[in-house]
């Protein structure tokens, strides 16, 4: 599948006249004042549509406008606009993405939602973002909640929820072509066409992919690229206020470059094997919105998806099924009332290549849960308190409860502060329970490091204490300040076992047992600060930093070996990023990022610098031509450890693009 270079794209599509559903969106969010963007409704926090500038809550939103003018090809690369959010990519197709800490390859403390539809995995827990695609010119926004959203959302919504909304299919009715490549990403495409479905209802349908190459590798290496086609639809009916059906799916199969090193208990006890692995998937969602009589609104929804991953040493087929029921009751007196059921259950079969492997090779899984909140109005206008709780039962450590308890203060209509406690849990998964691996230390001797499952380990626990202030001193300038501190209980540790010697074995074989415990305790805290300067129409300038620290210790007794050094020193202390924008005369734009992230002394990764850099021209309506820099500063840097490949440098690259719509 891999392509070679492509070269200067030809420009030869026509333009044509854009329609005003396709054109409305973009434009309104170009021309929208500061003040109006400040208070675009998010749902995630609450459930239900809430101004941003009055969510009790560290939020941020990315909007559409945001992610075509970031130049990003990838959702991770569109997340670094939000603060807050490491985001490290690892190599060519994989990234390690983390808020207040413990980023990942998968991210076990994070929660990603697209459209309300959780991809989270339950074998080593976390997101695999190499396959969590879409459109970007569907994505309305992404909401970003630093911080436990658990009582809503579940367990696992420890440190943050990601949540990806696309656009209704009425507001992507034309048709739309997008093709272009560079030096990294060698080749892109995307079409998209939407029309009227009947006098009530709209659909769309597209189609993507792309060829991305490998990153440097200082041995010459080229094992990393990701090659990637995905096709999918939505349509949504809306025959009255308040009532509306939705139906979408997706359908993807992409090859994972990786290099694995599959260990052995016979010479030569480890063979590295460089391949693409598959991986496919499809998801099917349905929604219900009405009324339910007198009693208020209420959403149903259903969704299926099914995933299939063929790596080394491990392989999954998952099925997943998830039921979610949410209603809100009219207001009564100064309370807002809110409640929801859910019910899932996931199924997967593990192929793996021993000595690795999971007992049982087949789980099923069933999760059941409820939630209530109540959004109390103290003062009118001024003051308002949320608490609510949710309680769920899992199959690994049966009921967990997760509370909340929020305050919003607005003293002024330009101004909020708020404050929250709140209980989160990280449920365990089958890495920690039916997973042993086994890789070798000293083929000499020879002896090896062996991974037991522990039955026993029980959730991660987390409370956290947060304050924030919002405020808008000025038509063109927003401010924006969170601070939170976390107490940490029960963390994943790495404990070693005493060390025994298998003499039945040939050859015969030392042996270094290792278990996940729960032998880690310690607390975090941070800060994360935001500015927004629109001067002038088409003009605007916007910066962030945070600043972490996390300090675990042993339990007494504790017997950890790696997870207390990794967790502290695998997040960066600081982050600071800078964006600018200007719409320039001739129809041309111009936008600039510059970011700075500070090492990962764990890792043994330095700081870094770099910038990107996006030109654009807009040809005529509904066709515009755009050429990307990305990490400009220097040929090459290191993000994230390399794992056994050693570390992957993240090269400088270009890309050219073309894009029109009708």
């Amino acid at each position: 599948m891999r392509t070679k270079c492509v070269g200067l794209i030809t420009l030869g599509l026509l333009a044509a006249a854009a329609p005003a559903d396709t054109q409305t969106t973009t434009q309104d969010l170009k021309r929208m004042s500061l003040a109006a963007l400040l208070n675009l409704d998010v749902s995630t926090v609450s459930r239900t549509p809430q101004p941003a500038m009055q969510v009790p809550a560290a939020v941020f939103v990315i909007t559409a406008e945001d992610i075509r003018r970031s130049g990003a090809l990838s959702i991770p690369e569109a997340l670094r606009l939000a603060p807050g959010v490491q985001v490290a990519r690892a190599s060519a197709g994989t990234w390690a993405i983390g808020m207040r800490g413990f980023a990942d390859r998968l991210a076990r403390s994070m929660l990603v939602l697209i459209d309300g539809r959780a991809v989270y995995s339950p074998l080593f827990a976390g997101t695999y973002w190499e396959t969590q695609d879409t459109l970007l010119e569907d994505i309305e926004r992404i909401e970003v909640i630093r911080g436990p959203g658990g009582t809503l959302w579940g367990a696992n919504a420890v440190n943050g929820i990601i949540n990806i909304i696309t656009r209704s299919a009425k507001e992507t009715t034309g048709a739309l072509a997008t093709i272009g490549g560079g030096s990294r990403d060698r080749a892109f495409a995307a079409v998209r066409y939407g029309s009227a479905l009947g006098t009530t209802g709209s659909y769309r349908l597209y189609a993507k992919g792309f060829s991305r190459t490998h990153q440097f590798h200082p041995t010459g290496l080229d094992f990393d690229g990701l090659h990637s086609a995905q096709a999918g639809f939505r349509a949504d009916w809306l025959p009255a206020e308040g009532r509306g059906v939705t139906l979408q799916g997706d359908l993807y199969a992409a090859r994972l470059g990786q290099r694995a090193l599959v260990t052995r208990l016979t010479p030569p006890f480890s063979v590295t094997d460089d391949r693409e692995a598959p991986l496919a998937g499809g998801n099917l969602l349905w929604r219900w919105t009405r009324p339910l009589g007198r009693t208020g609104p209420f959403q149903l929804q259903m969704f299926y998806a099914r995933t299939t991953r063929d790596e080394l040493p491990v392989a999954e087929a998952r099925d997943t099924v998830d039921a979610d029921f949410q209603h809100t009751p009219p207001s009564w007196r100064r309370h807002q009332f809110k409640w929801g059921l859910g019910y899932r259950l996931t199924s997967g079969r593990i192929t793996a290549v021993a000595p690795t492997r999971f007992f049982p090779e087949r789980r099923t899984d069933p999760l059941y849960s409820g939630f209530a909140q109540d959004d109390i109005t103290v003062i009118p206008e001024r003051l308002r308190i949320t608490v609510g709780s949710r309680l769920e039962h899992n199959a690994y450590s049966g009921f967990e409860v997760q509370p909340t308890a929020r305050l919003l203060w607005t003293p002024s209509s330009t101004q909020t502060a708020w404050g929250a406690i709140t209980r989160s849990v990280r449920t365990p998964s089958r890495v920690e329970t039916d997973y042993t691996t086994v890789s070798v230390v000293n083929p000499a001797v020879p002896i090896f490091l062996r991974l037991l499952p522990n039955p026993d380990f029980v959730p991660e626990r987390l409370v956290a204490y947060e304050a924030g202030y919002r405020r808008q001193p000025l038509p063109s300038v927003a401010v924006s300040a969170a601070a939170f501190y976390n107490q940490l209980r029960d963390v994943l540790s790495a404990d070693a076992l005493p060390p025994f010697v298998e003499p039945a074995a040939a050859p015969t074989r030392v042996i270094l047992p290792v278990t996940f415990g729960n032998g880690l305790q310690g607390d975090s805290y941070g800060t994360e600060l935001s500015l927004d300067v629109r001067p002038r129409p088409g003009w605007r300038v916007a910066a962030n930093y945070s600043y972490l620290r996390i300090q675990l210790s042993k339990d007494a007794g504790g017997l950890d070996v790696s997870q207390e050094r990794r967790n502290e020193g695998q997040s960066p202390r600081h982050q600071l990023q800078v964006q600018g924008s200007v719409d320039l005369p001739g129809n041309w734009s111009a936008d600039v990022a510059a970011r700075y992230i500070s090492g990962l002394p764990a890792a043994a990764i330095p700081g870094y610098g770099s910038a990107n850099l996006r030109l654009a021209w807009r040809v005529s309506t509904g066709l515009e031509f755009a050429v990307i820099g990305q990490d400009l500063l220097q040929p090459r840097h290191v993000e994230w450890p390399g794992g056994g490949a050693g570390p992957i440098g993240i090269a400088r690259s270009a890309y050219v693009s073309l894009s029109w719509q009708r």
